[in-house]
């Protein structure tokens, strides 16, 4: 799969073997200002409102592809947006902060993307807050089955009327991921409060991840923040492809 990006449009999706690719694209995605000059809806977002500097901050979780970098590179091309500068914001360990860095600045430049700068998160391992992991048990507790308070009752039982409640099994099972979307909250919160928009890597649902828990996760990640929050994860499906000389 290829990718070409220009201040037009990216192509992707052909499978061709030309060197140019404009006449045979599968999916385009127009990142123009033709749009932008229509004034005439009456419901105005903040989408439509102009940016100034601020940033767009970008929480690269996880390799999907690209699609998560790709976005904001198309918020930039927009005449409201294009002052923004697009931080990334990536997971690392304290004595390798500058190979890392080093790493994906020379990788996203290979990509054409222009990146204001990019931060490596060292603290994600540690605990949260006890405050904030309060808050998160609290949002949960209508969702759960508290099963081991049931005397002679069966999770089956339980789930009969709401099978997309938590069993204690589960809660503990994932509690490690349950802190680990809490603490990732706690860093976007204090790094992206002003931002003009915030990207993160959509979580990858399980299937023995309780559906009541999963949601609960993207509450949390989304929590205490004032812009616009993506979750975005894509399909594994290159959409960037890297210049060559």
């Amino acid at each position: 799969m290829c990718a070409r990006l220009d201040q037009r449009a990216v192509y992707q999706g052909c499978e061709c073997k030309h060197t140019a690719h404009r006449g045979c694209p599968l999916l385009v995605f127009v990142a123009d200002d033709v749009s932008d000059e229509d004034d005439s809806d009456p419901i105005r977002t903040v989408f439509q409102n102009s940016q100034g500097k601020k940033t767009i901050d970008v929480y690269w979780i996880a390799d999907d592809g690209g699609l998560t970098l790709l976005i904001p590179y198309l918020f930039t091309r927009r005449r409201r947006w294009r002052k923004c500068k697009v931080r990334v914001f990536i997971m690392g360990q304290e004595e390798t902060v500058k190979e890392s860095r080093d790493n994906i600045i020379v990788l996203l430049k290979r990509f054409r993307l222009d990146v204001h700068d990019v931060i490596v998160m060292t603290d994600m391992d540690r605990c949260p807050l006890p405050k904030s992991l309060n808050r998160f048990e609290e949002s949960v507790i209508p969702f759960r089955l508290f099963d081991d308070q049931q005397d002679g009752a069966s999770i089956q039982e339980l789930r009969k009327n709401a099978p997309w409640k938590i069993s204690d099994k589960e809660f503990e099972a994932f509690k490690q991921k349950s802190e680990n979307k809490v603490r990732l909250n706690e860093i976007i919160r204090k790094n992206s409060q002003h931002s003009a928009l915030v990207l993160v890597s959509l979580p990858v649902p399980q299937r023995d991840c309780p559906s009541a828990l999963y949601m609960a996760w993207l509450d949390t990640l989304t929590y205490g923040l004032h812009c616009p929050v993506a979750l975005i994860r894509g399909n594994q499906q290159n959409v960037l492809t890297l210049y060559c000389q």
